[in-house]
């Protein structure tokens, strides 16, 4: 092949590259894990504040990719193992930061360890945290990276959320992590009276995104943030805000 076209094909074909690799992993996929009021199946349809915001943004594009309710870990795995699959609603910690494209934010959340009422434990700082007997947490969360990256020995990840919980009410460890907005619903779905579990460590306030495969074309990811952006602008964010999450 003569240089010239060499030239011309080289530039041409680092072009073509992300939308080939995003065309051979196949459709999208929009995957959500089970956390109330955030993303959940009610009545047979996936709803919440996370699936009605991923909805709404799907409607001005044009998208109808079906949106699913699969396992935490399942849906983050996926997303890590090169299928082109879209998260709704993970945590934006430094450590995924290269992992994923990202599009938001879509909300903040407080993050605090809980503990039993009755337990009286008293906790000051991180330091004093390490000295638990244990820290109960969802396996991949966020809060999982966040503490193990900070060197602690005696985290304890567990399948889902309501696992979590039991295990703290059982007396099996002695204190959880979670987020304040999650908490109210997750103790209504174990019937279990609000002031049974109380903060008591702040651990940090962390954003919500919608993600991407790292190599997925910004001609495909920015509709989504435009969207996502006019929704701010018109008050239709703020309406599903005060709906679900009462701001």
């Amino acid at each position: 092949m003569h240089w010239k076209t060499w030239a011309v094909a080289l530039p041409l074909a680092a072009l073509l590259a992300p939308q080939a690799a995003a065309a051979a992993r196949g459709p999208l996929r929009i995957l959500g894990s089970d956390a109330v009021p955030l993303f959940f199946v009610r009545d047979g349809t996936v709803t919440g504040f996370c699936a009605e915001v991923v909805r709404e943004i799907q409607r001005r594009i044009g998208d109808r990719t079906p949106i699913e309710v699969v396992p935490w870990v399942r849906a983050y795995r996926t997303a890590l193992s090169g299928e082109n699959v879209m998260l709704a609603c993970p945590k934006r910690p430094p450590a995924r930061e290269a992992k994923f494209k990202w599009v938001g934010p879509v909300m903040e959340t407080h993050t605090y360890l809980y503990a039993l009422r009755g337990a009286g434990l008293h906790l000051r700082t991180l330091d004093d945290a390490r000295t638990l007997d244990g820290i109960l947490l969802p396996r991949e969360f966020y809060s999982y990276e966040y503490l193990a990256q900070a060197g602690f020995t005696n985290l304890e990840p567990v399948g889902t959320s309501r696992i979590m919980l039991t295990m703290l009410l059982a007396g099996r460890r002695q204190a959880m992590v979670t987020d304040r907005e999650q908490l109210p619903a997750l103790l209504a779905q174990a019937k279990v009276s609000p002031g049974t579990v109380v903060p008591v460590l702040f651990l940090m306030n962390i954003r919500s995104y919608l993600t991407f495969p790292p190599d997925t074309p910004d001609t495909q990811v920015a509709p989504w943030q435009k969207a996502l952006d006019s929704m701010k602008q018109d008050g239709s964010f703020a309406r599903l805000t005060r709906r679900w999450l009462h701001r």
